[in-house]
């Protein structure tokens, strides 16, 4: 299993951005944000010049997560030759990022992880995989069904060399599975996911999150697995992006500490969606720990019990958890409205997410 796992935006971008110059069949991308700046103009540029050359390039979009893109910035990609498609649902919002690139070639390979495109994030932390094999046909299936959902009408698997039936179960016996989650049938995949490796778990669970707002399946599911005596922590960020959400995070890190959890903030944004449970499975994706991307948006991410992608996974959560302290060292005042500010964005299911 060939894998490398980036831990900041830029690394990451850095690694994208040399795929897409190097693509001589397809380039899809799925991204929630892709801003009209400096480094978004990186990645348009690098996709004109993809299909200038005879590559098919497909980018789909969200209209909220990528707004600023309305205007004219596109104009470029589409004058190129390539197809730039807005996804648009009344709720559910396209909040992956996934990149493929030369799908169904030898060296096909697929970016699956949290990491947007703005200058905004350039400093964060966060996860992004790059993965070979034949999961890479599994992303390719997941991004024509959603190409589909957004207008899309070229016929994806063929351009891509993919053929053949998707290959259906939750657990198969293969050490890297896509979790495609939020269309059709897979509307609830996520939860499956989760709830079965949480069920399952013995020893630890690690969770790391930039926003902390778990449906309540999820915090009994946590519960459940701590009654067992199973070490649960979570990894966060002192401070988001969003003060609003300090505030959540603030109250629901106070309800796991209740119930036995260990919650622990670091310094910086952290942006990355990752689990690691018995130090045996791993979880990247865009998913964050909230009812919207378990219940609503449409999610990508990969489930994995490779003993080097594990290893690699729980190397960086250790030094994350080294620099970081817990709950009560942090100074951070639990404020009075912090839980009925919770409690009010919980009714309404009100988080802003990236």
């Amino acid at each position: 299993m060939r894998h490398r796992i980036y831990t900041t935006s830029e690394k990451a971008w850095e690694a994208m951005l040399e795929a897409i110059r190097g693509a001589r069949k397809a380039v899809y991308l799925e991204l929630y944000i892709l801003d009209d700046d400096s480094r978004g103009h990186e990645f348009f540029k690098a996709l004109e010049d993809a299909s200038l050359r005879g590559v098919r390039v497909v980018a789909l979009l969200d209209v909220v997560g990528s707004f600023d893109l309305l205007s004219n910035a596109v104009a470029g990609l589409r004058a190129a030759g390539a197809e730039a498609l807005f996804c648009s649902f009344f709720w559910k919002r396209l909040h992956r990022k996934v990149l493929i690139v030369d799908g169904g070639a030898a060296d096909a390979r697929a970016f699956i992880g949290g990491v947007n495109v703005g200058k905004k994030y350039a400093r964060w932390r966060d996860l992004q995989v790059e993965v070979r094999g034949a999961v890479v046909q599994s992303a390719i299936r997941s991004f024509a069904r959603v190409y589909r959902r957004c207008g899309g009408q070229a016929p994806i698997e063929q351009a891509a060399g993919v053929s053949g039936p998707a290959r259906r179960g939750v657990f198969r016996k293969a050490r890297l599975w896509f979790v495609d989650h939020g269309i059709g049938t897979r509307r609830k995949e996520l939860r499956r996911h989760y709830g079965a490796r949480l069920d399952a778990a013995r020893q630890s669970v690690v969770i790391v999150t930039p926003y902390l707002f778990p449906p309540r399946w999820l915090i009994a599911r946590l519960h459940q697995a701590m009654i067992r005596g199973v070490r649960v922590e979570v990894i966060m960020p002192k401070s988001t992006d969003h003060r609003i959400v300090d505030s959540i995070n603030r109250s629901y890190a106070a309800c796991l500490n209740e119930l036995g959890a260990s919650c622990f903030f670091t310094e910086g944004m952290n942006h990355a969606k990752a689990m690691l449970v018995d130090r045996a499975v791993g979880v990247i994706g865009s998913q964050n720990f909230d009812r919207l991307s378990f219940e609503w948006n449409i999610e990508a991410g990969v489930f994995f019990d490779d003993p080097a992608m594990v290893r690699d996974l729980a190397a960086i959560i250790d030094a994350w958890r080294a620099e970081a302290l817990p709950a009560y060292r942090t100074g951070i005042r639990f404020r009075w409205y912090d839980i009925p500010m919770a409690f009010f964005l919980r009714l309404f299911g009100l988080v802003p997410v990236e």
